[in-house]
């Protein structure tokens, strides 16, 4: 049987959607098939800077980390397939189709867009002063250049940090769409992070779509959490928010969610913790860090 040609994938996808588990999981059960990297330039390629515009994409390849990093791609996949997973790319797809050809693959990584909104509330992304450069370099503002939705500039300013998390949601996931539309037959393919938690059949599809073999090791892995990111707020989660924003709700049903499902106070226990608890947990790590 003739051995498959190793690909390139790159994941689109948000972030706090499983990308650490899932790319802990592909090293773990194909540590002599693929090579995985879980956001291995950080923040640098600067999705809010060129989102839908191929000539800032382009400018990108004038970065010197950045135009290592593709060579040094090209090198792996003469030998074993690469994989790149992490919510910092997903912007890229027109210029990896440039650069790897009919050797890319993309996977769209999905997860509820209630918890993924709720997920980036606990790490301050929207919090006044707070994560400059997730500011700077992924958040796109409704009317900026590359932005959906621009009929949300007027009510921007009102809206709460957990309604603007659905909307960086909606942001990744309907240029997912767009880009599985421009996508060659067989490159393309998505999964809900909730199934491939659970289910060997989405399990097997991505290996097989990453050109994997089929291999034991996946229940095993999906009792083990991978989180080294994991933050509680005292904030509270409005989940009836998405009512408010149709596009959004619209959206998050044709990948397969139905976010008004949501159980508020599962929620909770999730990712909220009291402001009590809160301030002491603050005042025990600077105490033991003295």
């Amino acid at each position: 049987m003739r051995k498959r040609m190793p690909n390139v994938a790159f994941f689109i996808t948000t972030a706090r959607s499983g990308t650490q588990w899932t790319a802990s999981t592909l090293s773990r059960i194909y540590p002599d098939e693929v090579v995985v990297e879980h956001e291995p330039l950080g923040y640098r390629y600067a999705p809010r800077r060129n989102l839908r515009d191929i000539e800032r994409l382009r400018e990108l390849l004038s970065d010197d980390v950045i135009r290592q990093h593709f060579d040094r791609i090209h090198e792996t996949i003469e030998h074993r397939t690469y994989v790149e997973v992490g919510f910092p790319a997903f912007a890229l797809a027109p210029l990896l189709r440039e650069e790897f050809g009919d050797r890319l693959r993309l996977a769209q990584l999905t997860r509820n867009p209630v918890q993924v909104a709720a997920s980036t509330v606990t790490h301050d992304w929207f919090k006044e002063g707070e994560r400059q450069e997730i500011k700077d370099l992924i958040l796109l503002a409704p009317g900026e250049p590359g932005a959906a939705l621009p009929h949300y500039a007027d009510r921007w300013p009102g809206m709460s940090g957990f309604e603007r998390g659905l909307y960086y949601w909606y942001q990744v996931h309907g240029f997912g769409l767009e880009q599985e539309a421009l996508s060659p037959p067989g490159t393309f393919a998505r999964f809900r992070f909730e199934d491939l938690m659970g289910d060997p059949e989405v399990q097997r599809s991505l290996a097989a779509f990453l050109g994997l073999p089929e291999r034991d090791g996946w229940e095993e892995a999906t009792k083990t959490r991978v989180d080294v990111h994991q933050r509680r707020t005292p904030q509270r989660f409005d989940v009836e928010a998405i009512a408010r924003h149709p596009e959004i709700g619209a959206l998050a049903h044709r990948l397969g969610y139905d976010p008004g499902g949501i159980d508020g106070k599962a929620l909770d226990r999730r990712y909220r913790i009291s402001r009590y608890r809160l301030m002491a947990r603050e005042l025990r790590r600077k105490y033991l860090s003295r």
